[in-house]
């Protein structure tokens, strides 16, 4: 038996529209370098219909900043 540590970076965004939290996005990079974890949760779906392009938006900015940590790990292995 053998003791496997792993270190993570935890990135988390929350999508607001009017104060209100619309969805939560969670990503997690490993900092060896391999496959990141993506997870989106919408906690209220009536502002997510109503503002599906704006959430795209958010949900797309999100996703482009965990990217860029990715990249910015893979540059620096």
């Amino acid at each position: 038996m053998a003791l496997k540590i792993e270190q993570n970076i935890t990135i988390t965004g929350i999508s607001t529209i009017n104060g209100e939290n619309v969805a939560s996005y969670y990503a997690t990079v490993p900092t060896s370098g391999g496959n990141s974890y993506f997870n989106m949760n919408v906690t209220n779906q009536g502002l997510y219909d109503a503002n599906r392009k704006e959430m795209r938006k958010d949900e797309a900015e999100f996703r482009a900043k965990v990217y860029e940590i990715e990249d910015q790990i893979a540059n620096a292995e």
